[in-house]
Order: structure tokens, then C-alpha cells, then sequence
């Protein structure tokens, strides 16, 4: 599951040899369950059942936009291929989706890294299509201006969430990926002072990335953090100017600063909590507010107590509100 980053080129791609695919687009089919042939996790099944339920039919009423999530997008003047082929896609999705429904706009809605770029791919059209197409645009759990906990995930690994799988086995996976930057905290939003990780030799914040990630032993992340994430998120994300929800999540114990008891990053670290979703820190997840609020056409923030990162999309409460605001949109 690795990828490979080519300076040459300025891009990302597979191991050589290896080629993947991402089945389904355009279906819902691809976010009911991660694995079809184990059906004991659900991702947005419930979701779905809940959207059947309200007259949406799969393919007719109802798309998917599924993305292989080891790739991100890429600044202007920068190469993205499979960013952009996916972009391009999306696009005709939406128009498709528009087209079949009498040519009324089309509401989008997204999870976690899904709002980031859905945002990128809003941004990036011009004012008229937008206003053309999308009614409504429905972030859930985004994460506007990343989570401290990105930064252990470069450090440990990332087991995404699989309780059979030891996260340490795939840290070099985890660090190959360029979505893996694109979580790390922004000092926009998180302050250039402010510790997110230390040691007891030094602390670091969102403004000491670059050493942050020497000091891991991740050197080689530090050239694609600089040239193609940063320009994406040294500023607060742009205002969309389509009408916007935010559903989050809020009152769980969320990880704000991790405390290494030795000088190396090898014991298990102390956690300083905070508030958000478990995952996301909450100034993270209403980064955008004061801003989308006073430039867009119409800004909603919801939140909702004592859910998490992921069942934000399974929980019955949660599933609710995402449900009235799609009603309300529509």
C-alpha cells in the first residue's frame, strides 16, 4: 500500500509493480462496508439506510465519490495526477448528478478527510459553477487545520483504527503517503508556540514542523510539506461561497499535547487532553467558523456531545441532524 514520491516528477505513484484501482465511483457501494467480504464493520451503511429510507435510490438520486486516500491534491504549479484525474471525475459526477435530477444542484456531503477535499475541489472551480451546481456542501468531522495527533501517527504509525493491526508495522507505509502531511497541525490555527509534542530535550509546535519531522528520522517528508502541503494550509481554508454545515463532534477527551519521557520518540508518550472528538482537536474543527460565517452566502456549525470521530457517522443522533440538514437543504 505504499507510494512512492518521485522528486523528478514532483508527484506521488505505487511501488513499482504494483497497481490498485478504486471501484464503485459514482455508486454509494464503496462506503458501506471498507471489506464487502466482512460485513461486521459498517462505515456509512447506516447513513445510507437512513438516505434510502428519505427516497434517495443509489445512482439515480444518491452518488459516491470513493478516493484512494493515500494521495492528496497538489498547490498550483505543482503535478497531482491522481488528484486531478479524481477531480476531473468529481466534477462530471456533480453535473452528471444535476442533470439527471431536472438540473437542480446537487448537496455534498463528506467525513473527515473527505471535507478537505471536497473543499480543494470547490475552491478550485470558478464562482459560476459552483452556484450552478452545489445547493449545499455538508462537512462532517473535517479537520480545518489538522490534529496533534497527526503528528504522532508519523512517529508511531497509523493502524487506521484496525484493532488486529500493530500500527509500528506501518509507519514506513503511513510516511510514504502524502495524505499523511496533510493532518499535521497548523500553527494558524494551533499558534507557532504553542507545544504539541516534547521531549525532554526540546518541545515542538505547528511552527517547528520542519525539525519535527528531522527529529523523527523523516527527513525526506520535509521537501513535499514545504512545496505542496503548506501552501494548501498556511492560511485558514478559503470560504467555499456555497451555503455550508459543519457537524462535529465535541466533549471527548481529544489528545492537545503528548509528552515524550526521554529524549527519543520510542517510550509510549503522556497525553494532555483537551476538547473535540477524539481525534480532532475542537479548534480544529471550528477553524473556519468566524471566517465562513461572515463571507458565505449561509454557514451552520453543529455540534454534537460525547460523540467521536467515527461514529459521528453511525451514531443515531449525529445521523439525525446530518439527515435535517440534508432535508433542509433539499
Amino acid at each position: 500500500m505504499s507510494t512512492a514520491y518521485d522528486a523528478a516528477s514532483d508527484d506521488y505513484y505505487n511501488v513499482p509493480g504494483v497497481e490498485t484501482r478504486v471501484p464503485f465511483f459514482g455508486s454509494t457501494q464503496s462506503f458501506r462496508h471498507p471489506d464487502p467480504d466482512r460485513r461486521d464493520f459498517s462505515y456509512m451503511d447506516k447513513l445510507l439506510e437512513r438516505l434510502e429510507g428519505a427516497g434517495y435510490r443509489d445512482g439515480e438520486t444518491m452518488f459516491g465519490a470513493p478516493y484512494d486516500f493515500r494521495y492528496a491534491v497538489a498547490p498550483a504549479g505543482h503535478p497531482s495526477r491522481t488528484g486531478t484525474a479524481f477531480f476531473t471525475s468529481l466534477k462530471s459526477l456533480v453535473e452528471r448528478a444535476s442533470q439527471l435530477n431536472g438540473d437542480r444542484p446537487a448537496i455534498i456531503v463528506t467525513h473527515s478527510y473527505g471535507g478537505m477535499l471536497a473543499h480543494q475541489f470547490l475552491i478550485r472551480q470558478p464562482l459560476a459553477w459552483r452556484r450552478r451546481f452545489v445547493r449545499h456542501f455538508i462537512p462532517v468531522a473535517a479537520p480545518w487545520g489538522g490534529l496533534v495527533l497527526g503528528m504522532q501517527a508519523l512517529i508511531s504509525g497509523n493502524n487506521l483504527a484496525l484493532p488486529f493491526v500493530d500500527p509500528g508495522a506501518l509507519r514506513k507505509e503511513y510516511r510514504s503517503l502524502q495524505s499523511s502531511l496533510w493532518p499535521l497541525p497548523s500553527a494558524k490555527v494551533f499558534g507557532a508556540g504553542q507545544p504539541l509534542v516534547s521531549t525532554k530535550r526540546r518541545n515542538y509546535s505547528a511552527g517547528d514542523v520542519a525539525d519535527f519531522l528531522g527529529d523523527i528520522g523523516f527527513g525526506e517528508g520535509v521537501g513535499p510539506d514545504e512545496s505542496r502541503v503548506l501552501p494548501l494550509f498556511k492560511e485558514l481554508p478559503a470560504c467555499p461561497m456555497v451555503p455550508v454545515t459543519c457537524v462535529v463532534g465535541v466533549g471527548v477527551a481529544t489528545p492537545e499535547r503528548m509528552v515524550y519521557p526521554g529524549d527519543d520518540f520510542e517510550a509510549m508518550p503522556g497525553m494532555v487532553v483537551g476538547d473535540g472528538d477524539g481525534l480532532v482537536n475542537l479548534a480544529s474543527l471550528v477553524a473556519v467558523e468566524p471566517e465562513w460565517r461572515r463571507r458565505g452566502p449561509y454557514f451552520r456549525m453543529v455540534k454534537v456531545d460525547n460523540v467521536n470521530h467515527t461514529d459521528i457517522v453511525v451514531d443515531d443522533r449525529a445521523l439525525g441532524i446530518v439527515m435535517r440538514e440534508i432535508r433542509r437543504a433539499n
